[in-house]
């Protein structure tokens, strides 16, 4: 779950991550649950490891369809390649921080590589941790991840990222769970993976339920079962979803109209994106950016 104004996809349809620094592979935010459509981010995955800290409220998170709650003080560590998101059924706010740490960091050779970061980043029985604060060792790492972003608020500090990393990263690799059932949902991930990866790239283009269930080569309603399981929403509710997403960062960051905002984000028309918008805002685009 990331706070991040855009969403780049590499060829496996994985996240490019958009860092704090394009030369230094970290990105450490502050994010409220309320920036995102209906209070739910939208899922997605990447080779980073993620980290959440709760700082006020609650929200429900989920990875691979495996659903997690998390409240104040909480936080949850997500392996690579894993789907994830965080949402509020009720709707309720939710402030937390957002970290994202590139193995590349750590990729200090090939060797340390294979004999220490692989055993965690490719532990398909591993897809994450939820971080509990009266557990000695997960307070730590919530504790490391405090100290993360509040001494690179406002400016990004190389060498305490570096050192705070290795920490939970050793962390995690002495206490990995073991999730045996994990292996099971192979097949549907990889086909899921692929129909996001279709929404998220031809989101600006007509898209019909039989194109995404082709990008999964499955049918459509197969590609339905597979979307409520892990996702808890429809795929066409999720590709309205991610258009809404796209056109939050088109009304905060440029002055293009309202209706060429709808076109470029691949609605059909300025007023099914307007009710739409409104359902999920509880109000306009207009007023939205005006509010911004």
């Amino acid at each position: 779950m990331k706070v991040c104004p855009t969403t780049v996809l590499n060829s496996d349809a994985s996240e490019n991550v958009i860092y704090n620094h394009p030369d230094f592979p970290a990105y450490i935010k502050k994010g409220n649950l309320s920036d995102y459509p209906d209070f739910r981010a939208v899922s997605h995955w990447h080779d980073d490891l993620e980290f959440i800290l709760i700082l006020e409220g609650q929200m429900s998170y989920d990875v691979n369809g495996q659903k997690i709650f998390l409240q104040e003080g909480e936080g949850i560590f997500v392996n690579s390649h894993c789907f994830h998101y965080g949402y509020s059924d009720a709707h309720t706010e939710c402030s937390f921080i957002c970290i994202l740490l590139s193995p590349q960091l750590l990729s200090v050779n090939d060797s340390f590589k294979k004999n220490y970061l692989n055993p965690l980043l490719q532990n398909i029985h591993f897809p994450f941790q939820k971080l509990n604060p009266i557990i000695q060792w997960q307070n730590t790492i919530l504790h490391d991840l405090k100290m993360l972003y509040e001494d690179n608020a406002d400016y990004l500090q190389p060498f305490i990222i570096l050192e705070k990393f290795a920490h939970i990263f050793k962390l995690l690799s002495e206490n990995m769970n073991f999730f045996p059932n994990h292996t099971k949902n192979t097949a549907d991930i990889l086909s899921l993976a692929a129909m996001i990866g279709y929404v998220q790239k031809n989101y600006q283009n007509k898209i019909l339920l039989k194109d995404i269930s082709s990008a999964g080569n499955c049918c459509k309603t197969k590609c339905t079962s597979l979307f409520q399981k892990y996702l808890s929403t429809s795929p066409m509710q999720y590709l309205n979803c991610y258009r809404l997403k796209k056109s939050i960062f088109l009304l905060r960051n440029t002055s293009i109209s309202i209706t060429e905002t709808a076109y470029a984000c691949g609605f059909s028309s300025t007023s099914y994106f307007c009710e739409l918008f409104r359902k999920f805002y509880n109000t306009t685009p207009d007023k939205y950016r005006k509010n911004v």
